[in-house]
């Protein structure tokens, strides 16, 4: 099912995604909330986590329920 989530990335000086993210060798300057797109593979209700694959790199995060909203498909 597709959502959009908020999760918080490291980012270098210029506000891009940084660190493990990031072929460019900067310093991680912070940290930045971003909102993604994705697709929801696996929900554990008992922990309330889903294990979201994202849109753009496709890779793999666990996200808590309160940070996901589906996209209503027509």
């Amino acid at each position: 099912m597709k959502c959009t989530y908020k999760k918080k990335f490291p980012v270098d000086e210029f506000g891009r995604l940084g660190g493990l993210y990031s072929l460019a060798d900067l310093p991680i300057a912070g940290y930045k909330i971003f909102e993604r797109t994705g697709v929801i593979r696996v929900r554990d209700k008992s922990s309330k986590l889903y294990k979201i694959i994202d849109d753009e790199n496709g890779m793999e995060y666990v996200v808590p329920f309160r940070n996901v909203k589906w996209i209503e498909e027509k």
